[in-house]
């Protein structure tokens, strides 16, 4: 039977998944759209420990399509050439929960910072935008909305098929795996 789910389902299940394994590690956590749906920028606030005063502001994006599928990130392509709007709008870590069979929760969490995210964005989309030597760089181009896969999330360094160019990913090299690095939530860079 196939099992048929709206956008904010698919949301929850992956917002649900992510406050689960944060209160497993102890560390108490508040889904912000359980009183403000969606919120802007926040998913889940989440406390390091019950006698803490650090909290991470969380926030979530869940895929059930293929690994080499675009993520939606929330934000125009244009935004996510501009570092500034990225640095106020991306305060906090981000969790990639990429559901690989519903059924069972076959689940993977791929967590990156606030400094990481910016960088994998700010990186991927300026190339998309600026480097790939398209000829030219539409209006309707720079509206169009930002994504990015789990493969960049890895280090995948894509490549331009009108060009020798390449986008640098900045994950390529990166010593510990984002996946499953719950650390990451309280890593500042």
């Amino acid at each position: 039977m196939e099992i048929k789910l709206t956008k904010q389902m698919k949301c929850a299940i992956g917002e649900q998944l992510v406050s689960a394994h944060l209160i497993a590690h102890g560390w108490p956590t508040v889904n912000v759209n359980s009183s403000i749906n969606n919120f802007k920028g926040i998913d889940l606030y989440c406390q390091n420990g019950i006698d803490s005063s650090e909290v991470a502001c969380i926030q979530v994006k869940t895929t059930f399509q293929g690994i080499n599928s675009n993520i939606s990130i929330g934000m125009s392509s244009k935004q996510a050439t501009d570092l500034e709007y990225l640095k106020k709008a991306i305060t906090g870590p981000w969790v990639f929960v990429h559901v690989k069979e519903l059924e069972s929760l076959d689940v993977d969490f791929y967590i990156l910072t606030a400094k990481q995210m910016i960088e994998i964005v700010y990186g991927l989309h300026h190339w998309y935008l600026y480097g790939w030597e398209r000829r030219p760089c539409t209006e309707s181009l720079e509206k169009s909305i930002a994504c990015i896969r789990i493969e960049h999330i890895l280090g995948k360094q894509d490549k331009s098929r009108f060009s020798d160019t390449h986008f640098d990913n900045p994950m390529t090299g990166v010593e510990v795996s984002p996946l499953n690095n719950w650390n990451c939530i309280w890593t500042k860079e």
